[in-house]
């Protein structure tokens, strides 16, 4: 386990931050790609039903090709931004900030035109 003693502590390795994926616009491809490949499963079940083997075919190789070519776009992409981070010595971050981002109640205050 990773202890808050500085002497104990250790490197630990760079790992992707919930909402990496949908944080940075290069993933977007990569994401229409699967989304398209999901859409073309629906239409080769579809196909299949209905008894069309020749579409079933076309649409069995699409949807396989969109499905690999969108998780191949998305592991690259993945692959990019930790070059980056480790670039950067960072262990994750918000999208477009040099470092990383604390999330919590504190750091935010209800603006006064709020306020009652």
């Amino acid at each position: 386990m990773f202890d808050s003693k500085a002497s104990d502590k250790k490197e630990r390795p760079w790992h992707a931050q919930a909402g990496d994926l949908l944080g940075d616009d290069y993933n977007v491809p990569g994401i229409i790609l699967c989304a398209f490949g999901v859409v073309g499963l629906a239409c080769t079940l579809t196909a299949a039903g209905y008894g069309f083997i020749g579409w079933t075919q076309v649409g069995a190789i699409l949807t396989a090709a969109l499905w690999i070519t969108g998780v191949g776009a998305l592991l690259v992409e993945h692959r990019r931004e930790e070059v980056i981070e480790l670039r950067y010595g960072r262990q994750g971050h918000a999208p477009g900030h040099l470092s990383p981002v604390r999330y919590g109640a504190l750091a935010r205050r209800p603006s006064p035109e709020f306020t009652s």
